[in-house]
């Protein structure tokens, strides 16, 4: 049940629970089990509040909006301090992501990855005292619909303001057999249209959702079919357009963002794109790949990524 504030539970009947809600104190009462529950609350910690309702009725409420205090509280579980808010720090200390008065574009697909590496963004300026302003923009495929409105509101949810440029890329790229690398060009076209949406509006930086997996994978990729030793760098400029692109997640392993994710219920939007689950997809069989690696090994990824970070 999405709502507003809590007051629009007041009156609510759900399984044999009746809701009253008083300024501070939420009645609950089951006439069938002659049950009456009283639950205090102060007003910057709905959370918290929402959480005691679903442990004592199962009733699942979300919060359409949070208020400044608890956007933090919601953000951040303390469970991934050593999986994810402690890595993240690190990658972002030891290659100076963000600076004071940074305009950083946080590019938005809607899947796991980048919607985490908003969280963690919005985390440090809460967190961090350095003042830098956040744009999350979502290139949208108009191919898909206008499947973008749960991340709309998710960000509204976090106090940001989602831009949406809606492109007609996919058909071109889909269509186009002689294309060797669709998912490369794709990529390209989406953050050409990103770059030049922030140099218009004078950003800075852009935020990309790359892991430590997707580094791996990347670097395994260009040694087998490619015959080089290109890395995906955590951060690097990009002279062409005058910007610098920062990955804070690249410390952090996948299967923590998935975690985080799950733990969070994030309004993660499908994804169609039939060359990421192709059988044929290189990529996929570099991830499985590593995965067999791991059940001997299981921090290969780990030592992989220690191992060429003289490459960056």
């Amino acid at each position: 049940m999405k709502i507003k504030e809590i007051k629009e539970i007041d009156g609510l009947k759900f399984q044999n629970y009746l809701f009253k809600v008083e300024e501070s104190k939420v009645e609950i009462k089951n006439e069938k089990e002659k049950i009456e529950i009283n639950i205090s609350y102060e007003h910057d910690k709905i959370l918290k509040l929402i959480e005691k309702i679903y442990k004592l009725t199962e009733l699942r409420i979300t919060l359409d909006k949070l208020n400044e205090k608890e956007i933090l509280s919601f953000i951040q579980d303390k469970n991934f301090e050593k999986t994810l808010w402690s890595p993240i720090g690190k990658a972002m200390a030891d290659y100076s992501m963000v600076e004071e008065g940074d305009r950083i574009a946080v590019g938005i697909s809607g899947g796991k990855d980048s919607l985490t590496v908003l969280n963690a963004l919005i985390r440090v300026r809460k967190i961090s005292g350095v003042n830098f302003e956040i744009f999350p923009i979502h290139i949208h495929p108009v191919e898909e619909g206008g499947n973008y409105e749960d991340i709309q509101k998710y960000c509204e949810k976090l106090g940001t303001t989602l831009q949406v440029i809606e492109t007609s890329i996919g058909e071109s790229i889909l269509t186009n057999k002689d294309l060797k690398n669709p998912c490369f060009m794709c990529a390209r076209v989406r953050r050409g249209l990103l770059y030049k949406e922030m140099k218009a509006q004078n950003i800075n930086k852009l935020v990309l959702g790359h892991h430590k997996d997707d580094i791996v994978e990347t670097f395994l990729l260009n040694i087998f079919y490619q015959g080089n030793m290109g890395v995906m760098k955590p951060a690097y400029n990009s002279e062409e357009y005058g910007l610098r692109v920062i990955r804070p997640l690249a410390y952090v392993e996948e299967k923590e963002i998935i975690k985080y994710t799950k733990k969070l219920k994030l309004p993660i939007l499908p994804n169609d794109c039939p060359y990421e689950t192709s059988e044929n997809s290189k990529r996929l069989k570099m991830k499985k790949m590593i995965e067999e690696l791991s059940k001997d090994s299981p921090n290969i990824r780990s030592v992989i990524l220690n191992s060429i970070k003289g490459l960056f």
